[in-house]
């Protein structure tokens, strides 16, 4: 089973437009209604993908019931811990026929100190029987900083393998327990180490790469959305992951695709590089489909051989 713990699902209404017009009535020809947020999209696709996958997280009022019988729905696996003070947030994402998609992300409530720790003792509660654990997205307010810390010690002491997606102080305290495998963006690699900037994001995710694993990252992946991602292992060997060329629908959601495939390639018995491969091909089958967090695994089996591994020179 591999375990999914995020703290800000959400309730995500898609809208599609024939075009969006800041500042003008723009009016929806088609309304999607679907659960997501990073803990809830990557939950999912690993189900899809005929994964045995369960989601633990904060749920709270109608919005969270919506997201619980969606999941369920599914056929999605979800151990919440109910808060009914903090309504789970809404969100909702704009998909014009021509132009960029635009994300409107609603800030997820505070949670009371007690749900909090109901939320570490149920996955901890879960690791023996945990094959990996996906640590994804942030926590809302009242949710300690170290809290992804405290899991990745305890699942590391167990021999469970993490995946780490996460930013800020839930990153940077994290790695300092020996994650098995860092997944940011470029953004929030550099922006958690405060690294610099170049002109060549390419060059910057290996070197953000890098910086993971001299932080504590046993692996470490930097994606640079449609680029593809640099992957960097032990003793310091680097790897270009280059993505197939699709026409995106929707991309919200891919790099919670990438990170359920990888998980569920690795505990299939693939070496990380492979997974990553695979993840990579779950991420683009992700911005064919409108909803985020969703995938076809037609697409994803005839998306993976277009994925190109390169290892690069150091």
């Amino acid at each position: 089973m591999i375990l999914f713990c995020g703290g800000t699902p959400a309730m995500q209404r898609t809208l599609r437009l024939r075009s969006l017009v800041p500042g003008a009535v723009n009016r929806a020809y088609e309304v999607r209604v679907t659960a997501s947020g990073k803990v809830s999209n990557a939950a999912r696709i690993a189900t899809t993908l005929g994964g045995d996958a369960l989601a633990l997280t904060f749920l709270g009022g109608d919005p969270g019931r919506f997201v619980s019988d969606a999941l369920a729905k599914n056929g999605v696996c979800c151990e919440p811990v109910w808060v009914e003070e903090a309504p789970t947030r809404t969100c909702v994402t704009l998909v014009p026929d021509e132009g960029p998609v635009t994300e409107l992300v609603e800030e997820a409530p505070r949670v009371p100190e007690g749900a909090a720790r109901e939320l570490e003792e149920s996955v901890a509660a879960r690791l023996p029987d945990a094959s990996a654990l996906c640590l994804i997205g942030t926590m809302p307010p009242g949710v300690p900083e170290d809290i992804y810390a405290r899991l990745v010690c305890e699942a590391r002491e167990r021999g469970v393998p993490i995946l780490l997606d996460a930013q800020k102080d839930l990153l940077t305290r994290a790695l300092r327990e020996r994650p098995f495998l860092a997944k940011p963006n470029l953004d929030e690699a550099a922006s958690a180490l405060g690294l610099s900037r170049t002109d060549d994001p390419l060059r910057d995710a290996g070197e953000a790469a890098r910086a993971l694993l001299s932080a504590g990252a046993v692996w470490a992946l930097v994606t640079v959305g449609e680029r593809g991602a640099v992957l960097a292992g032990p003793e310091g060997r680097l790897w270009r992951i280059r993505p197939p060329r699709i026409e995106a629908v929707n991309p919200i959601g891919s790099g919670d695709a990438l990170a359920a495939g990888l998980l569920l390639s690795m505990t299939r018995g693939a070496t990380v590089p492979e997974a990553a491969a695979y993840g990579t091909a779950c991420a683009a089958a992700n911005a064919l489909t409108l909803t985020a967090g969703v995938v076809h695994p037609d697409d994803v089996k005839r998306l993976l051989p277009q994925v190109r591994i390169e290892e690069l020179r150091r």
